[in-house]
Parts: C-alpha cells; sequence; structure tokens
C-alpha cells in the first residue's frame, strides 16, 4: 500500500511539472526553478528548461522545457500565417519575458548531453543558427565523447554552453566556446571554428501554428514535432583546409 502511495505522489508530481512545463505564457517568474538551468549564453533570453543530474556521477543527463516566441503583429504573405521571432532579451532590445514582453510557448523542447565541433555562423540566409558538424554513428576516434546525434528521438539542434552556465561542465568550457552569441563563435577571438564545444541536442515540439523569423527566413510551423526551424546539425562536408574530420 505504501509503494502504491509513493507511485501515486511522484505521478502526481510529474504531472504538476509537466503542466508547468507546458504552460503558455511566461510570467515575472521567468527561470525560477524548477526551470532554472541557464545555458549562459543569448538563448536564455528565450528558453526555459529544467536540468536533471545523474545522481552518482553528477553528470548532466537531460533537459526539458520550453522554447518562446513573441508575435510580430505581421502576417506572412505565403502560408498565411502570424510572423513569430525569439525575444531578445533585456537591455538594448528591451523584450525581456515577463517584464518587457508577453512570451507565447512557441516548442516544447527536450535536450541530451552532447559535444560538436562549430564550423560557421554566417550563410546565404544571413545570421542564421550557427552550423555544428557531429556524426551519425558513434566514433572511439571521435577527438569528444558525445559527438554523435541521439537516439531515440529527434533531434536536430545543437546548442553551445559557456562558463557562466548552470550545467556541470561549465568550468571545462574553453575559451574558443565560451561565447554569448553566435557570430562571437566565429568572428571573436579566439576563434571557435574547427573548435569542439560542450553542449545540447535539442528536439522541439511546435505546440501552435505560426511562420517563425530567423535567419533572413519565415519558416511555417505548424503543431507537432519540428525538424524544419532550427535543423543546424550537419554529418558531412565539402573539405576544407580550416575544418577537420569529426572521425
Amino acid at each position: 500500500m505504501y509503494k502504491l502511495y509513493s507511485m501515486l505522489i511522484a505521478g502526481f508530481a510529474s504531472l504538476g511539472l509537466m503542466f508547468a512545463c507546458t504552460a503558455a505564457q511566461a510570467g515575472g517568474d521567468f527561470h525560477d526553478p524548477p526551470f532554472d538551468f541557464l545555458f549562459g549564453n543569448h538563448i536564455d533570453t528565450h528558453q526555459e528548461t529544467n536540468l536533471k543530474i545523474n545522481k552518482q556521477t553528477g553528470n548532466p543527463k537531460g533537459l526539458f522545457g520550453k522554447f518562446y516566441i513573441i508575435f510580430t503583429g505581421a502576417t506572412d504573405p505565403v502560408s498565411g500565417l502570424p510572423v513569430a521571432r525569439h525575444p531578445r532579451g533585456a537591455g538594448t532590445h528591451n523584450e525581456e519575458c515577463g517584464v518587457d514582453v508577453n512570451c507565447i510557448t512557441g516548442w516544447e523542447m527536450r535536450g541530451k548531453p552532447g559535444a560538436a565541433k562549430f564550423v560557421s555562423h554566417s550563410g546565404v540566409n544571413g545570421d542564421d543558427h550557427p552550423l555544428w558538424l557531429v556524426n551519425r554513428a558513434e566514433e572511439a576516434s571521435a577527438p569528444a565523447t558525445g559527438m554523435v546525434i541521439p537516439q531515440s528521438g529527434s533531434f536536430t539542434h545543437f546548442h553551445w554552453i559557456t562558463t557562466t552556465s548552470t550545467d556541470p561542465r561549465a568550468a571545462g568550457v574553453s575559451a574558443e566556446c565560451d561565447k554569448s552569441n553566435a557570430g562571437q563563435l566565429e568572428t571573436q577571438a579566439p576563434s571557435a571554428v574547427d573548435q569542439v564545444c560542450q553542449g545540447w541536442f535539442l528536439q522541439i515540439k511546435a505546440v501552435r501554428k505560426f511562420a517563425f523569423e530567423h535567419g533572413g527566413e519565415l519558416i511555417p510551423v505548424r503543431p507537432g514535432m519540428d525538424n524544419r526551424s532550427h535543423l543546424n546539425l550537419l554529418t558531412n562536408f565539402n573539405n576544407d583546409v580550416v575544418i577537420t574530420s569529426t572521425r
């Protein structure tokens, strides 16, 4: 009977955490526990996640939470969907969730820890999500552990951490990877090009429909698993003298 009671309590607690995770709008408690994980860079202006730690090893185990958007008031002329983008935080832009703007949940997010090699940020579409080189299979010769797309799942995005992250690996982040935004990874010395950075593979699931404005494009998003809007993983590339292989 005691075991059944404990299971029920745990179940209700999990349901409560899931409900909090999928709430539609960010309020004044933005980044308050239990959704208090920080990457230590610009993604923190529009993410709110809960970090799970392996109690035996102290290593990061998983993330779950949400990605926020704000609606611009415009309409995508192609899809007919309302245009939305990520809020850009306090300071210059005055877009802090729960303070300056009403941040709405665009996606539910799940994360697995890993590593990837930085390739570039700027491209033909402008300044989009930075590109990261990873493997599709486990490789003993890879320069770092975890340079492989997690299974099972639908992980299409990688995001790095800095020394100010609340990730247990933060103290080991190199100067090349310790940058507050994607552009700095490419241009600020020491450059992160061809360097392995620690971070998280992210799986995102849209909870509403909108046209996502990012990287010079308007990307139609509809409810369900989203493998389109934040895709930034490479598993093959045209060999260049600056970029070395991950295997």
